[in-house]
């Protein structure tokens, strides 16, 4: 202890009188604090977005209320008395919105919220082809990713590790204080892995102020997990052990500062460019990825089927496949332009779309799912797909939130299809009760974020397995 001690004042001391490495800290300071500034002006921009539709929510929720009440002296009075409560203009004014608002972690890592859609406007005529909030993206973003916290976790601090830790034993051998080292401590092993461990505990500090920054910064109205945060911080220090294990590995394997320096940017290059490269190939070949452009063809076709079904087929499929509604049947159902057949045709369209977005959604899914395989075998890619998880930036939760939307819209259906098949018109008690979009749990989401953080530490193990087994520095060591 008394050894420990002593190494981690000198090696503070040492620290802080090398301009180059504070100057080099203070520059990733710098690129964390930037990185959360744009992760809150991005998640901030979705915020304001939610807030307005909101506001746009209310008013038009009011203004049919209104309706009630409009004077009935003037045309246009009489017009919106005869208009109110109609189930096809209150879908038209004012259709709910299901929304997927950011959790408190999403501005230190945005992951795929910027190209899938956080909001739904949900009626019985949806719109299966454009998402109504999906702006369009530039590729070159789209290929460089984010910059936010996590592209800094990820992808540079173990850069910083390779910068402070890789000459940590070519530097006593090339200055020969080795063997005064070896006199004093009497195992040069030990005195090394304890100035790798006095930078991992300063790699600590920076990471979990950091973290903690981030953490404060979340813009008002974001409800703070305090789980998350503390799921957040051990991810994140599983995957600078993981760093640090394997620079200890290759300072013992190297038998100067320029080959330790080379092998470690090598491993980086590997577990961050070439492996997720060669995996995302493989996968594609064995699992591609379904292409959206197939099914909005393969949703037209059905869309143009559908409508060109004769009405009495098409009205009785819609009785066979809602027997509930069975005893509202009528001679005047097959109306061209009746509320039956409109219902029918929407009930009929959405069980065959539905069909083609699960197969489409399946195959999404089986490609993810190879993906994710290929992560228990690269930390990297793993502590990526970790954070955009912790933080539900992922397309995990957006399949989750997608599952949510299927069921609101089912509710919805049903609650508004109990008008539209009477010709019945809502009163204002209705409007004041109508089916309302709420978020569910996801009971996997935990489990699974606990096998992804094991999956890190096991490869540590497996590294620190390796070193333990290294050959010894020297003799004496």
């Amino acid at each position: 202890m008394n050894l420990l001690k002593l190494i981690f004042r000198f090696e503070w001391k040492q620290f802080i009188a090398q301009p180059l490495q504070l100057a080099l800290l203070f520059f990733f300071l710098l690129l964390g604090g930037y990185s959360l500034y744009t992760g809150k002006h991005f998640v901030q921009q979705q915020c304001r977005g939610l807030d307005t539709l909101q506001r746009n929510q209310q008013r038009q929720r009011l203004e049919l209320m209104e309706r009630f009440e409009s004077d009935t002296n003037s045309v246009t009075g009489k017009n919106l008395a005869a208009q109110a409560g109609l189930p096809q203009v209150v879908e038209y004014r004012a259709s709910p919105v299901a929304t997927n608002p950011p959790s408190a972690l999403a501005m230190m890592a945005i992951g795929q919220r910027d190209i899938l859609p956080y909001y739904d406007v949900v009626n019985s005529k949806r719109d299966f082809f454009t998402p109504p909030n999906t702006a369009i993206a530039n590729p070159e973003k789209l290929a460089a990713g984010n910059f936010d916290l996590s592209f800094v976790l990820v992808y540079l601090i173990p850069l910083l590790i390779i910068v402070l830790s890789y000459d940590l034993f070519a530097r006593e051998k090339e200055q020969q204080t080795d063997r005064l080292l070896r006199l004093h401590g009497g195992s040069l092993r030990r005195i090394l892995l304890y100035k790798l461990l006095f930078r991992f505990g300063l790699l600590c500090l920076l990471l979990t102020a950091l973290n903690g920054i981030g953490f404060m910064m979340a813009p008002r109205g974001i409800p703070n997990d305090g789980t998350d945060f503390l799921l957040w911080n051990l991810a994140t220090l599983s995957y600078l052990l993981f760093w640090c294990a394997l620079a200890w590995l290759m300072i013992l394997y190297g038998s100067s500062s320029r080959k330790s320096a080379l092998l470690l940017l090598g491993c980086w290059l590997g577990l961050t460019i070439v492996l997720p490269a060669l995996c995302n190939r493989l996968v594609g070949l064995r699992q591609p990825l379904p292409l959206r452009t197939e099914l909005v063809s393969k949703q037209r076709a059905t869309m143009l089927e559908t409508w060109e079904m004769p009405i009495p087929e098409l009205i009785e499929q819609f009785y066979s496949n809602n027997p509930q509604y069975v005893q509202l049947r009528k001679p005047t159902d097959t109306a061209r332009y009746g509320n039956k057949r409109f219902v029918a045709y929407y009930d009929l369209l959405g069980r065959r779309m539905d069909k083609n977005i699960r197969i489409y959604q399946q195959g999404v899914q089986l490609h993810q799912h190879l993906l994710d395989r290929t992560g228990w075998f690269n930390p990297v890619t793993q502590m990526q797909s970790l954070l955009n998880e912790i933080a539900q930036t992922g397309l995990a939760s957006y399949l989750h939130y997608q599952r949510d939307v299927a069921h609101f819209q089912h509710r919805w259906v049903l609650h508004m299809n109990g008008f539209l098949l009477r010709d019945a018109k809502l009163s204002k008690e209705d409007l004041k009760v109508l089916p309302q979009f709420s978020r569910s749990a996801d009971s996997g989401r935990l489990r699974l974020i606990g096998w992804k953080i094991g999956s890190i530490l096991l490869l540590t193990l497996f590294v620190s397995g390796a070193a333990v087994t290294m050959r010894p520095i020297g003799k004496n060591d």
